[in-house]
């Protein structure tokens, strides 16, 4: 990531390790050519337990593959493999300062909901059912 992004998420060895500790967490490389370009994780609600709603979170693609449309990419193959696993809606969140981050998810179909996390993060989101296959 650019180093006006650092603030945006998590360091990726945080949220391996996280991982190890919570193991509803699913962390996921995103590669190209068998070059890494990017990571995400994701979940299943468990507080209440929800088996048809996920959160998508530490979605990152690093500073030399941005612009190139591997985040539009990496972002629906997790929407896939979450449906896949039963999610009918998926939640995010965003800093308001990050608006490309925003602009993503907006353009798959995220919808912000009005609420905000306990950090003030903006949280979206999907209903497979409506978003469109890209």
């Amino acid at each position: 990531m650019h180093g006006s992004q650092k603030d945006y998420v998590a360091p990726n060895v945080y949220s391996i390790a996280e991982s190890k500790v919570e193991e509803h967490y699913c962390p996921r490389v995103i590669c190209f050519n068998d070059e890494v370009v990017g990571f995400l994780m994701y979940c299943v609600e468990i507080d209440p337990p929800d088996k048809t709603l996920f959160w998508l979170f530490r979605f990152m693609i690093s500073k030399d593959h941005q612009a190139k449309g591997y985040g539009t990419k990496g972002l629906q193959m997790a929407i896939d493999e979450m449906a896949t696993k039963g999610a009918k809606r998926i939640r995010t969140m965003y800093k308001s300062s990050n608006y490309v981050a925003g602009k993503l998810y907006k353009k798959m179909g995220f919808i912000e909901t009005g609420e905000y996390d306990e950090c003030g993060d903006i949280i979206l989101e999907l209903n497979i059912s409506v978003q469109k296959k890209r």
